[in-house]
């Protein structure tokens, strides 16, 4: 080991037990430091205390090509959104989003999970210039997040933006390309939502152009195979992903909607009853919720 790595690492087993960036070299070594400034050529840090810098402080250098990774550490306040960024506003989100882009293309670095917490915030609060603002931020991920989950997790955002903002053409074709492609459960799962949901557009669009299809002896049929495929996409991850209990509410919630607008009642009142039941902490639980107290008593639900 040289005499400066020596006095390097020997400074950052002498730093104060405070919140530090670490930067781990290629060579193995892990340095604990300030991180100053980084460009995509050089890395400036501060090493405190220690045999080289004794009382003081010292500035050092790193070449970017000798840095393996950095592992960042929380600035203040940062800590405590980045644990609830899922529910945060977009207003708030935007500051660290803002703070951390520059970094989204280095290894470790929490900018792509700050984007992709941003973009799912604008489409959450559902403003008009929502989808495609949240559309912009899921394709700079997309397009430089070193990480392959953040890019799996900015996919199934762009695949919901896209559907947001009525592009059903555009999110229907990246979504088979994405069926067809993909072995990540999560980003399939969420394709053949999508899909469903294009299919049930489809099957509102066959009734109005015949609303006597029940008479059609050709109409009949394929209304009856669509809608029936149609409930079972819906009813795919309840009933084998249950563990990906938000998709899986939510396929529920859709499988109940698909039923009241084909008419069974008893059948889409069961449907949220179970969402409810088994899925009580979901998102889909509050709709679910609203769509059971709206169903006035039937005498057809009763046996």
């Amino acid at each position: 080991m040289n005499v400066f790595v020596s006095n390097v690492l020997l400074a950052f087993l002498c730093l104060p037990a405070v919140a530090r960036d670490v930067i781990v070299l290629k060579s193995g070594e892990s340095v604990a430091c300030r991180l100053d400034e980084l460009t995509d050529r050089l890395v400036n840090v501060t090493l405190s205390g220690g045999a080289e810098v004794p009382g003081g402080s010292a500035r050092r250098t790193f070449p970017v090509d000798q840095v393996e990774r950095i592992e960042f550490a929380f600035v203040p306040g940062e800590e405590e959104v980045f644990l609830r960024r899922a529910t945060a506003s977009a207003d708030v989100l935007k500051t660290w989003w803002d703070r951390a882009v520059s970094h989204l293309h280095r290894p470790r670095s929490r900018a792509a999970a700050w984007g992709v917490a941003y973009a799912d915030a604008l489409l959450r609060e559902e403003s008009e210039r929502g989808p495609d603002r949240a559309l912009s931020v899921y394709d700079l991920v997309l397009a430089r997040a070193w990480s392959p989950e953040d890019a799996a997790a900015a996919k199934q955002g762009r695949l919901r933006a896209l559907m947001s903002k009525g592009d059903l053409a555009t999110a229907t074709e990246e979504a088979r390309a994405l069926a067809r492609e993909t072995e990540d459960p999560a980003l399939l799962l969420e394709a053949e939502h999508l899909l469903a949901m294009a299919d049930f557009q489809a099957l509102r669009e066959l009734e109005e152009e015949h609303p006597r299809w029940m008479e059609d002896d050709e109409v009949r049929p394929r209304r009856h195979a669509l809608y029936h495929r149609i409930l079972d996409q819906f009813l795919k991850p309840h009933l084998f992903h249950a563990t990906h209990e938000e998709v899986a509410a939510r396929g529920l919630l859709s499988a109940a909607e698909l039923l009241l607008f084909g008419g069974e009642r008893a059948e889409a009142k069961a449907r949220f009853e179970d969402l409810l039941f088994l899925y009580p902490s979901t998102g889909s639980s509050v709709e679910a919720a609203k769509q059971l107290e709206s169903l006035s008593p039937n005498p057809s639900d009763v046996p």
